[in-house]
């Protein structure tokens, strides 16, 4: 430690360093501690440069990010636990939120004709969060599909995308329908694009939606499994794919209202109703 601790200009730091290196010691063990201290070193360093003391815990995080004070993860927590700083959860998951925001933008190229737009749209979102209007998360929330959509319109050499790229992009995604509707409405309102959210296609709805029940089951017979927690997935499975019922009812289902049947089946009840479902194994 003494070697390390000659690498401070500034004697307050080399005794926030030793002092880290004495917490360690005490939660990993010396030995552990001695080979892993060294790593952190680097992290006060910084701190030292820039501050010449240990900042405010918003000061870290704007400078460091909450992604790289999780790899600093017990430097921090001694920190904490000296009463030097007092971490912020609500100002860590903002500071996540505009680093993926600006992520997210910088996906489609920045200075291209589709960065461009997904700024314009970054900026109505963030007036509306001045107005108290909505949240750096559904900012986030809404700015992935936006980006999705203006590289597929990329793809297809349509910039800004048009009703054959929206198509396309529900075609692959069609559980993005709503996350993607506020930025449908700001292309046709603010560029003028011939855009609209399509109807719900309801038979295909219901027909995708058998097709993946379809492929959960097989997958459950050809792994069948054992016990309570294996037996109500598959009736809630089977459930949903034989008689339209939600999935989740078969959490309501109990030992008792599942019986076998003669034709081997299984009997389920119900709300006062009897289910037939197939049997997925001998032991079910």
């Amino acid at each position: 430690m003494a070697v390390d601790c000659a690498t401070f200009a500034v004697p307050q730091m080399a005794d926030y360093f030793r002092g880290f290196g004495k917490w360690l010691a005490e939660e990993v063990g010396e030995n552990k501690a001695a080979i892993t201290v060294n790593r952190y070193l680097p992290f006060f360093l910084d701190i030292e440069q820039r501050w010449k003391t240990i900042p405010d815990y918003t000061a870290l995080l704007g400078h460091f990010g909450a992604q790289r004070l999780r790899r600093v993860l017990l430097p921090v927590r001694w920190m904490q636990a000296s009463d030097l700083v007092v971490t912020d959860a609500v100002a860590r998951e903002e500071d996540s939120n505009r680093r993926r925001i600006s992520a997210t933008l910088d996906k489609v190229g920045h200075g291209s004709q589709a960065w461009a737009i997904l700024n314009g749209y970054h900026k109505v979102l963030m007036s509306e969060l001045e107005d108290e209007k909505t949240t750096l998360r559904s900012i986030r929330l809404a700015l992935t599909p936006a980006a999705a959509l203006l590289l597929k319109g990329k793809e297809m050499e349509r910039t800004p995308p048009d009703q054959l790229v929206l198509d396309a992009y529900l075609e692959n995604t069609p559980g993005q329908r709503a996350a993607v509707s506020g930025f449908v409405r700001y292309l046709r309102n603010v560029h003028g694009s011939d855009i609209a959210l399509p109807k719900v296609n309801e038979i295909k709805v219901k027909s995708n939606r058998k097709k993946a029940l379809e492929a959960e089951m097989l997958l459950l017979m050809r792994e069948p499994g054992e016990g309570e927690a294996f037996i109500r997935r598959w009736v809630s499975v089977a459930l949903a794919y034989f008689h339209g019922l939600p999935k989740k009812v078969g959490l309501r289902v109990i030992g008792g209202d599942i019986i076998a049947s003669p034709d081997d089946g299984l009997i389920v009840r119900l709300d006062g109703r009897q289910y037939w479902i197939p049997r997925v194994a001998p032991d079910v």
